[in-house]
């Protein structure tokens, strides 16, 4: 099979501690959040860099007009959060915090951006296979399959380039809001992922043990660590 690194949200203003909607956990004032994981995120980059047949980074890409986002009274347990990773903000400053941390940030990426179409989706998928280059899906909501309406026909166009079906590898935060509606969303789907518990970080709303065993009965649950010894 191809195997697809999947990159989910790895972006200043979650990764940062001084970012917009630092991922931590929101119950544990002492929990020291994502910025734990940059070092694992690099690493498995890296590896799916020399094993991975293409890369795929996916980052929200707000507006204000986003249904989650609210900047009155947001509440993380109803899906509406603070305004963070405004990608379509005409404020320069404030797009920063949409940017993918430099740690990780793909050189080149192609784009599919978040109104893309059927047509836009094919020809992302076709330059990134033959050029090698990384991908960049924009979003504007949490769930990458409903956040950019061409998000299935590239997966589809992806499978028809490489010539194999796809699996994934998946990293990322936050394991409770995005990372896992992009397994859930991949497994459901009939896609084979492999999701790597050490290299994903969240914010509390769903226990760590009950994301890893739901994801385990679909697929494969490992460590960095257990993937590169085979």
């Amino acid at each position: 099979m191809s195997v697809i690194g999947w990159i989910v949200d790895a972006q200043v203003d979650f990764m940062d501690p001084h970012g917009r909607l630092y991922v931590k956990d929101l119950g544990d004032d002492d929990d020291p959040g994502s910025t734990l994981i940059v070092e694992t995120l690099r690493e498995a980059v890296a590896w799916m860099k020399q094993k991975c047949d293409l890369l795929v980074y996916t980052g929200d890409w707000h507006g204000l007009d986003d249904d989650e986002i609210d900047d009155q009274s947001p509440d993380p347990q109803t899906g509406t959060y603070p305004p963070h990773c405004m990608g379509r903000s005409h404020d320069s400053g404030e797009r920063e915090g949409a940017w993918i941390i430099p740690e990780i940030r793909p050189a080149d990426p192609v784009v599919l951006e978040f109104d893309a179409d059927h047509e836009a989706a094919i020809t992302v998928a076709r330059t990134a296979v033959s050029q090698a280059r990384p991908v960049f899906i924009q979003k504007t909501r949490f769930d990458v399959f409903t956040g950019n309406p061409a998000t299935e026909s590239f997966l589809a166009a992806v499978g028809e380039e490489l010539g194999r079906p796809l699996s994934f590898v998946v990293i990322g935060v936050a394991r409770d809001v995005c990372v896992t509606q992009a397994v859930d969303g991949m497994q459901a789907r009939g896609y084979p992922v492999t999701a790597l518990s050490d290299a994903t970080w969240g914010l509390g709303l769903e226990p760590e043990a009950v994301t890893l065993a739901r994801w385990a009965q679909k697929g494969r649950v490992t460590t960095l660590a257990e993937l590169r010894s085979g």
